[in-house]
C-alpha cells in the first residue's frame, strides 16, 4: 500500500489591490465622467446597447455607483457608460438653467456617437436620477431641436412626489454617521425645508414648483423630450421609506396611457435604491 504524501504549501500570494471605485472613469465635469470600453474583437450583439447613461441618486458614493457601472461593464463590454450625479444642494437649490449647463458635457458626450447607430440605453435612480435625466433631455433638446433616442429606461425607485416622512429618511441619509451635535443641527434644517416643501407641494399651484418636483414628473412621458418608442421600466418595492409604491404606479399606468410601452416590476423586501441588491 503506498504511503500517503502530504501536498507541498502553496507560496502566499499577496492579495490585488482593489480597484479604486470608478477609476476607470474620465472626468468630464464636476457632475460628469465617462467610460469608454477597450477595443474588443467580439462582436456585440445587435440589440445590445453602444451607450448608456447612468444617473445616479442624490448623494450616492462612488462605492455604491461603482457597483452598478462594473456590472454595466460585464453584461454588455462595448458600451460606453456616461455617469451623471448629484447632491442635495444642486437637486433642492439650483435652477433647471443651472442644472442644464452642469450636465452640457454629458450631452456632448451622448452627441459624439452617431445618432442613427447609437442604442441608448438609460438607467435613473431615485427622484435625483430622474432629475439629471429630465435635465439631459431638455438640454439635449434645446442644442439639437430633437427628443433624446433612448431605446429604454429604467426608472428604478421613483419617482416619487414629496411626502414628509419618507423626504426626512430620504434626506437624511447624509447624516447617519454624524456625531450628536452635528447630527442634531442637520435634522434641525431638514426637518424645516421638508416642512416647507411639503406645504408648498400640496397647497400652492404646481407650477410654483414646476423646476423641483412637477417638471420632472411630467417630463418622464413628454414626448418632445422622450421618444416614444423608448421601453419604460419601473422597478420598485412596498418596503421602500423613501417612495411610495402607489406613486410609482400611478405614473407608469399614466405613462402607458400616453402611448409608451411599460414595464414594471415590484420587488419584494428590496430597500431604496437597492432593487439590485447594490450595497
Amino acid at each position: 500500500m503506498p504511503s500517503r504524501i502530504e501536498p507541498e504549501e502553496a507560496p502566499l500570494l499577496a492579495s490585488p489591490t482593489p480597484a479604486k471605485p470608478l477609476s476607470a472613469f474620465k472626468r468630464l465635469s464636476p457632475i460628469v465622467r465617462i467610460y469608454t470600453p477597450p477595443e474588443s474583437t467580439t462582436a456585440s450583439s445587435a440589440t445590445d446597447p453602444t451607450t448608456i447613461l447612468f444617473c445616479s441618486w442624490m448623494n450616492a458614493s462612488s462605492k455604491h455607483i461603482d457597483y452598478y457601472t462594473r456590472t454595466y461593464m460585464r453584461l454588455y463590454p462595448s458600451a460606453r457608460i456616461i455617469l451623471v450625479t448629484i447632491n442635495t444642494k444642486q437637486f433642492m437649490l439650483e435652477t433647471e438653467v443651472r442644472r442644464r449647463k452642469d450636465i452640457a458635457e454629458a450631452v456632448t458626450a451622448l452627441l459624439a456617437e452617431d445618432q442613427s447607430t447609437q442604442r441608448l440605453h438609460v438607467h435613473s435612480l431615485s427622484n435625483g436620477g430622474a432629475k439629471r435625466v429630465y435635465g439631459v433631455a431638455g438640454a439635449f433638446k434645446a442644442k439639437t431641436g430633437k427628443t433624446l433616442q433612448m431605446r429604454s429606461h429604467i426608472i428604478d425607485s421613483a419617482p416619487g412626489i414629496p411626502k414628509f416622512r419618507r423626504d426626512i429618511h430620504a434626506l437624511a441619509v447624509p447624516a447617519r454617521n454624524f456625531s450628536l451635535f452635528p447630527w442634531l443641527a442637520f435634522m434641525s434644517v431638514i426637518y424645516a425645508v421638508t416642512s416647507v416643501v411639503y406645504v408648498a407641494v400640496n397647497w400652492m399651484p404646481k407650477s410654483f414648483w414646476h423646476q423641483l418636483v412637477w417638471g420632472p414628473t411630467f417630463g418622464f412621458y413628454n414626448k418632445e423630450l422622450f421618444d416614444e418608442k423608448c421601453v419604460k421600466a419601473y422597478i420598485y418595492s412596498k418596503e421602500d421609506l423613501a417612495i411610495d409604491w402607489r406613486d410609482v404606479e400611478a405614473h407608469a399606468k399614466v405613462t402607458q396611457e400616453k402611448g409608451y410601452r411599460v414595464v414594471t416590476k415590484l420587488v419584494e423586501g428590496a430597500e431604496h435604491v437597492q432593487q439590485f441588491r447594490g450595497k
